[in-house]
């Protein structure tokens, strides 16, 4: 029999913090489930990037769900507008631009799917 975590998530508000309280929320996740630190610091670093994106583009709150297997780290991040996310080749001088990028060379694997309002943008680690 293998151990499943239950998913754990965090409703943000669409503020400045959001990011902020989102890696905070994912570390404690990880360290908690006793993820290697190299995995914890690549999903902090991720999921910062993925909810400042529905801050900034999406303009409303963010839903953020975690769960952590014995294989695996899962991160959904949840907003309300339906304009899917691109990974774009930023200039090297570029300030912004690079979030999904990042997502594309950390993870296993990523991907969005439409939600009742919005989407779901998410990325897998493994273990």
């Amino acid at each position: 029999m293998v151990a499943r975590s239950v998913p754990s998530s965090l409703s943000l508000e669409r503020s400045r913090r959001a990011a902020s309280r989102a890696r905070s929320y994912v570390l404690e996740q990880c360290v908690g489930a006793g993820v290697a630190e190299d995995v914890c610091d690549a999903a902090v670093l991720m999921v910062s990037e993925l909810v400042t994106n529905a801050v900034e583009h999406a303009r409303s709150r963010v839903e953020l769900a975690v769960e952590v297997d014995p294989s695996r780290v899962h991160v959904e991040v949840q907003d309300q507008n339906a304009a899917l996310p691109a990974v774009q080749d930023a200039d090297a001088g570029a300030v912004h631009g690079r979030g999904m990028a990042i997502v594309d060379a950390l993870a296993s694997a990523w991907g969005v799917r439409p939600a009742a309002r919005g989407k779901t943008v998410w990325f897998d680690l493994p273990r």
